[in-house]
């Protein structure tokens, strides 16, 4: 059994197993109160003020404590992400990471200058299941967030989908319509993921044209 676990993880491909640990791991912290949500929570006053630079990265790895809510978090960011990494971006490692660091990045100006937001995980999940579903999926979620926790809970979704869509039309539609890729992987994170270049790559094709 614990060589099947090990070959189940050793087969998530690299960027997810990152994130899929670090969540996990950052969630058992809260649970066995090593840390608390206060540790974790982005608050900009304290990054400029009190250089609590990690805020503005343990705001999108904590979703809940150790709960049924927890696993039902992990099941989309592990199902999704594990889905865009193997087929939506199959050898293109690259591409995924920078398609994520655009939806941190975009989202954390959201909540400065936007609408005030402490914890963007989830809408880091709901921007990856737009982008797979574009936008079934995600408006499903968006309903039940609506229903079962008002506009608060709806808004954390949206944000995720808004950014979502906006990342599609930048990296799909617009360089259909001009010719001009707007969103253009540095080469040097390409560089991070030489396995990339090994073997045939693969037209991508989005998930749901």
């Amino acid at each position: 059994m614990p060589v099947e676990v090990e070959n189940w993880y050793k087969s998530i491909p690299v960027v997810t197993r990152v994130y899929l640990t670090l969540a996990c791991l950052t969630s058992g912290a809260v649970t066995f109160e090593f840390v608390t949500p206060l540790n974790l929570y982005l608050n900009y006053r304290l990054v400029y003020e009190k250089f609590q630079i990690w805020r503005l990265l343990t705001n999108f790895l904590f979703f809940d404590r150790i709960t049924i809510y927890l696993f039902f978090h992990l099941h989309f960011l592990y199902s999704y992400c594990r889905r865009l990494e193997e087929h939506y971006y199959h050898r293109r490692t690259g591409d995924f990471l920078c398609m994520l660091l655009f939806g941190v990045i975009s989202m954390l100006f959201i909540a400065g200058c936007v609408y005030d937001i402490v914890f963007l995980s989830h809408s880091l999940v709901v921007m990856v299941v737009y982008i797979w579903s574009r936008p079934y999926l995600a408006g499903v979620m968006l309903g039940f967030s609506l229903m079962f926790g008002g506009v608060p809970a709806a808004a954390v979704d949206m944000i995720g989908i808004v950014v979502g869509h906006v990342f599609w039309y930048l990296a799909d539609i617009f360089p259909r319509i001009t010719n001009i890729e707007l969103l253009k992987t540095p080469s040097f994170v390409s560089a991070l993921f030489p396995d990339d270049d090994i073997g045939v790559h693969e037209e991508w094709h989005p998930a749901f044209d």
